[in-house]
């Protein structure tokens, strides 16, 4: 009999269909990029993400964000993502360890 689960992954094409799994990556590190240039500058933020928002189709996302002062074909944005999440676990870790 053959062993099936040797190819368990090809039935969930989020693992592979379209780059799925990576565009939640991408999508988490620019959130995580305009919501901190938010957080940061305020208004002047808010309104540039407003701007992103109502641009709809009218050009790439990675033009849309751009203009919105988040470059995604720049590593910092994934990198502050991942440095958040690292943050973010160190406190649940400091948190279940109390």
């Amino acid at each position: 009999m053959e062993d099936h689960n040797e190819r368990e992954w090809a039935r969930i094409p989020q693992f592979y269909y379209n780059y799925y799994v990576f565009q939640y990556a991408t999508g988490y590190s620019a959130a995580i990029a305009l919501s901190q240039k938010i957080l940061r500058e305020g208004e002047p933020a808010v309104k540039d993400y407003l701007t992103f928002l109502s641009g709809g189709c009218s050009k790439s996302p990675i033009d849309l964000l751009k203009d919105a002062g988040v470059d995604m074909t720049d590593p910092a944005p994934v990198e502050a993502a991942l440095m958040l999440f690292g943050d973010l676990l160190d406190e649940m870790e400091m948190l279940i360890g109390e």
